[in-house]
């Protein structure tokens, strides 16, 4: 007699399950009969898309073989914690739906379920939803650097990353509609923040918003200009600065006598930059000057400078004295002075016939006539300003031959008893004048 034989399955939840088939088809196993186990099918999950980019809509599929009798379940984190329709899952047939994805999901599972045998599939491989960041928009401004009102400004929106983007512009929140292209170009008069973004129809299908940029509308600046020195003595060097602000992307224009009348470089002018000197400072320096600050390249000038007066201020001129004072002859000794009516710590310098006198660097200078001679001057130079004075007019220093004296008598013939008198007399020198009265008594 054949006995029946008891078979006991054990299923584990989430694991595979298998089918257990009788043939022939009977409530009880018998000793010698066949026992076929047939595997469960197995659900199959497809994601699309995946990756996925934040905010769009990323749909599950669950499929087991072509069969369309199954219903499913979902499950998520965990292969026994059952995903339920809620505001972001939506579940509807062989989908589900997740609405606006913000971080990475997952990982997910689906199975599939049914009344008839088998009424349950093999759970499918897990599938995680890969979150990738938006590509991020940002604003790039030129020129760089301080917008004047009215300055033409383009701002361009840079995103790095897929092409045929759409690009949409905001200004203070508020969309500018007319505005899609990558670049914008437009005169500014007012300070406003503008931001961009990307949309496109590929996928990802927008960009993350670039952070907003400040355009500013500065004042025209003015320019300042500084002399020195000034007043200014002869033959000095000049230097005149002109600033605008902090900013170095200035260059400068000058201006003499009238705010239109420009200087240019000279031998005596020399313009580098925000300066211009002037050497050898001479009358024709004087006036009104004037500075302005311009950006070529932006066709931007300042406001032009307060008007400087550049100021000559004379030369101390010296002058020589001599004693003493009368005419000079041969064997004489005669003192020079240098005076410089102006300022103090002065160091003299003497010349003689145009050719200077090494050693004296004193106020005065003893000669001696006749080999000393000849037609001096003197100069005065000092380390403070002003430097130097103007030099003395020449002094001739002249010796005079020796003149022969000259006697005169009066009255010549004399009778006896007269009065007579001789004079003697030396050319018209009345250093020393010499009379001789002789009287004859007979």
């Amino acid at each position: 007699m054949l006995h029946p034989i008891s078979l006991f399955i054990i299923f584990k939840v989430g694991v595979a399950k298998a089918v257990l088939t009788i043939h022939p088809n009977s409530s009880q196993i018998f000793s010698g009969e066949s026992v076929t186990l047939r595997s469960l099918p197995k659900a199959t999950l497809t994601v699309k898309p995946n990756p996925v980019f934040p905010g769009e809509t990323v749909t599950l599929m669950c499929s087991v073989r072509s069969d369309s009798i199954w219903s499913y379940k979902w499950y998520k984190d965990r292969n026994d914690n059952v995903v339920s329709q809620s505001v972001s899952h939506t579940i509807t047939g062989d989908n589900l739906t997740i609405n606006g994805s913000t971080v990475n999901e997952g990982p997910y599972w689906c199975q599939g379920a049914r009344e008839s045998r088998p009424t349950s599939s093999s759970i499918s491989d897990p599938v995680t939803i890969t979150l990738n960041a938006l590509p991020v928009a940002s604003v790039s401004v030129s020129p760089q650097g301080l917008l004047y009102s009215g300055e033409t400004v383009s701002l361009q929106c840079v995103i790095p990353d897929y092409t045929n983007w759409r690009h949409l512009w905001f200004r203070d929140n508020q969309q500018l509609p007319s505005q899609t292209s990558k670049s914008i170009t437009f005169p500014i008069t007012q300070t406003g923040q503008y931001r961009c973004e990307g949309k496109r129809r590929d996928h990802p299908q927008r960009s993350q918003p670039s952070d907003y940029v400040t355009i500013n509308v500065t004042a025209f600046p003015k320019a300042t200009l500084t002399v020195k020195p000034n007043p200014v003595f002869p033959g000095e060097t000049v230097t005149l600065m002109c600033s605008v602000g902090s900013d170095s992307i200035w260059n400068y224009q000058w201006y003499k006598d009238r705010n239109d009348n420009v200087v240019s470089q000279s031998v005596r002018h020399t313009i580098t930059g925000d300066t211009i000197n002037i050497s050898r400072a001479a009358e024709s320096d004087q006036g009104l000057y004037w500075c302005q600050g311009e950006i070529q390249s932006r066709s931007i000038s300042s406001i032009i400078s307060d008007p400087v007066t550049i100021t000559m201020n004379a030369l101390p001129r010296a002058s020589v004295s001599i004693s003493p004072q009368f005419v000079l002859y041969p064997g004489d000794t005669v003192t020079l002075q240098c005076d410089i009516s102006d300022y103090t710590d002065w160091t003299y310098y003497w010349f003689i016939d145009n050719q200077l006198l090494r050693s004296p660097t004193r106020t005065t200078i003893t000669i001696s006539l006749p080999d000393q001679a000849g037609q001096y001057q003197c100069v005065g130079r000092r380390r403070d300003r002003p430097q130097m004075s103007y030099y003395s007019s020449a002094l001739p220093i002249i010796v005079t031959a020796l003149p022969k004296a000259t006697l005169t008598v009066k009255p010549n013939p004399v009778f006896p008893g007269e009065t007579v008198s001789l004079t003697c007399s030396v050319g018209s020198d009345r250093r020393d004048p010499v009379q001789i009265h002789i009287i004859n008594q007979q």
